[in-house]
C-alpha cells in the first residue's frame, strides 16, 4: 500500500457521506453510478492492490486517477443540479411521491408506435434470420473447448454492422419496456404484444453476440423496469435479489462459455471477475499507456478517428490485451482508463466531470416527465449505458450504449408532438392585440 492509497480511502469515506446527504440510494442513474463505482473501483480498488503486486510508478497513477474522478465527478454532478435548480426543484417533488402517484399515459400517439415497434422487430428478425443466427447459437453451445469458443464469439459475435448493434443494444430494449408499460397501464394487448415481440427478438440477438454479458443484463433491465413500476427505493431486498439474478445469469453464461470449468474453479473465476478484474484492467492499462505505448490524443474514439485517420481502429483495449499475449480478449478499464489513454490526466478530469454532469442531467430531465411508461421505459434504458460506463469509454456509453442519445431522441420527439399538437390559427389570420 502506498500513502496515496489512504488519501483514496479519505475521499471514500467523503464519497459515502456525500451518497447518504445529497444522492440516496434510488433506481436512478446518479445514485446507482456512485454505488456500483464505489464497490468496484472504490472500496475494490483498495483491495485489490492490497494483495496485488505492482509498480509503484503505475500504482500511484491509477489511485491518482480514481481521486481525481470521485471530485470531478461529483463536482459535474452538484454542476448539473445547479444549472437545473428549477427543474430540480420538481425532480425532488416527483421522487418524493412516486410511489403513491399513478402512472399517466398519453394514448394519442399508440397507432405510431406500434409500426415503430413492428418495423424494428421486422428488422431485427430479418438481419438476424439473415447472418443464420440460428445455427450458430447451435454451433455454438456445441463447441466443448473454450479456446475454440473464444475464436468463434471473436469471427461472428459483432456480425450485422452499426445499425443491426445499436439497435439490439439500446434502441429496441428501450422500445420493449415501453411497450410493456404502455400495454400495461392502457389495458391494450396489442401493444403489450409488440413488446413482447421486441423481448424476444432482443433477447435472441443478444444470446447472437456469444457474450456472457449482455442478456444477463438485459433482464436485468427488465426486472428494474418492472420495480420502478412501484417505488424507486433501492434497500437491500432488490440489491439482493439483482444481486442473485446477475450471478445466476453469469453462471449459465460461464458454464456455457467455458464447458470444462470446475465448480470450485467457477466460483473462484467468478469472485476474480467481480471484484480484481476491472481494477487489473485499469492497472494494466496505465501500464501499457504511455511507458510502451504513446497517449493516442483522442484518435482512442472512434469518431474522432473516422475523420482524422484511415484506416481500421484497433481499441486501445485490443492492444492491451495483445501486449499481455491474450490477443483477442477484451480489457475492460473503466471509462477513465480510456480517458488516460487519450489525454491523460486532463482526461481523467474532464471525463469524469461530463460524467457527473450529464448523468445527473438525464436523471432531472427523465424525473420531469412525471410518472409515466416513458419515463420508466428511459430509466430501464439508461442501465445499459450504466454498465457500459463501468466497463467501457464514456463515449461508447453516451452513444451505442444509449445513455445520452435515447434522452436527446426522446426531448426532441416530445418536442415534434407538442408542436404538431398544438392548435394552428387560421391561415392569414392577424394576431389578437393584447
Amino acid at each position: 500500500m502506498l500513502p496515496l492509497d489512504y488519501v483514496h480511502a479519505i475521499v471514500l469515506v467523503g464519497v459515502a457521506l456525500y451518497m447518504w446527504t445529497r444522492e440516496p440510494a434510488r433506481i436512478l442513474l446518479t445514485p446507482l453510478l456512485l454505488i456500483s463505482s464505489f464497490i468496484l473501483y472504490g472500496a475494490g480498488n483498495i483491495v485489490y492492490f492490497a494483495g496485488a503486486e505492482t509498480i509503484p510508478e503505475v500504482h500511484r497513477a491509477v489511485t491518482l486517477c480514481l481521486i481525481f474522478m470521485w471530485i470531478f465527478m461529483l463536482a459535474g454532478i452538484e454542476l448539473a443540479r445547479a444549472w437545473t435548480a428549477r427543474s430540480s426543484a420538481r425532480f425532488a417533488l416527483v421522487t418524493r411521491t412516486w410511489k403513491s402517484a399513478p402512472i399517466t399515459d398519453r394514448r394519442d400517439s399508440d397507432r405510431l408506435l406500434i409500426a415503430i415497434g413492428l418495423l424494428t422487430a421486422a428488422y431485427l428478425i430479418g438481419v438476424f434470420l439473415y447472418l443464420g443466427k440460428p445455427g450458430q447459437i447451435l454451433e455454438f453451445v456445441s463447441l466443448q473447448s473454450a479456446s475454440d469458443k473464444v475464436k468463434y464469439r471473436h469471427d461472428f459475435g459483432a456480425d450485422g454492422g452499426y445499425i443491426y448493434q445499436t439497435l439490439l443494444a439500446c434502441v429496441a430494449p428501450f422500445l420493449s419496456f415501453l411497450y410493456f408499460i404502455k400495454g400495461a397501464v392502457s389495458k391494450r394487448p396489442q401493444v403489450f404484444a409488440v413488446g413482447l415481440l421486441i423481448c424476444a427478438v432482443v433477447l435472441a440477438g443478444k444470446i447472437g453476440t456469444f457474450q456472457k454479458s449482455p442478456w444477463v443484463v438485459y433482464l436485468l433491465q427488465l426486472i428494474v423496469v418492472w420495480q420502478v413500476v412501484r417505488s424507486l427505493k433501492f434497500g437491500l431486498g432488490r440489491a439482493l435479489m439483482l444481486a442473485i439474478v446477475t450471478v445466476g445469469g453469469v453462471v449459465l453464461a460461464v458454464a456455457i462459455a467455458l464447458p470444462q470449468i470446475d465448480w470450485p474453479d467457477l466460483f473462484e473465476w467468478l469472485s476474480y471477475r467481480f471484484f480484481e478484474v476491472n481494477n487489473e484492467g485499469i492497472y494494466q492499462t496505465l501500464y501499457v499507456y504511455p511507458h510502451y505505448l504513446p497517449h493516442t490524443w483522442g484518435m482512442n474514439i472512434g469518431l474522432v478517428h473516422s475523420i482524422f485517420e484511415n484506416g481500421d481502429m484497433v481499441p486501445a483495449y485490443s492492444r492491451v490485451a495483445s501486449l499481455f499475449g491474450a490477443e483477442g480478449a477484451t480489457f475492460d478499464a473503466f471509462f477513465i482508463g480510456d480517458a488516460w489513454v487519450d489525454f491523460s490526466y486532463g482526461g481523467v478530469i474532464v471525463i469524469s466531470l461530463l460524467v457527473g454532469f450529464l448523468v445527473k442531467l438525464i436523471d432531472v430531465f427523465t424525473i420531469n416527465l412525471g410518472k409515466t411508461p416513458l419515463t420508466i421505459a428511459l430509466i430501464g434504458s439508461g442501465m445499459y449505458g450504466l454498465f457500459q460506463l463501468l466497463v467501457n469509454s464514456a463515449f461508447t456509453a453516451f452513444l451505442s450504449g444509449g445513455l445520452v442519445i435515447i434522452p436527446l431522441v426522446v426531448a426532441a420527439s416530445i418536442a415534434l408532438m407538442n408542436d404538431l399538437s398544438r392548435p394552428a390559427g387560421r391561415l392569414g389570420a392577424r394576431p389578437t392585440p393584447p
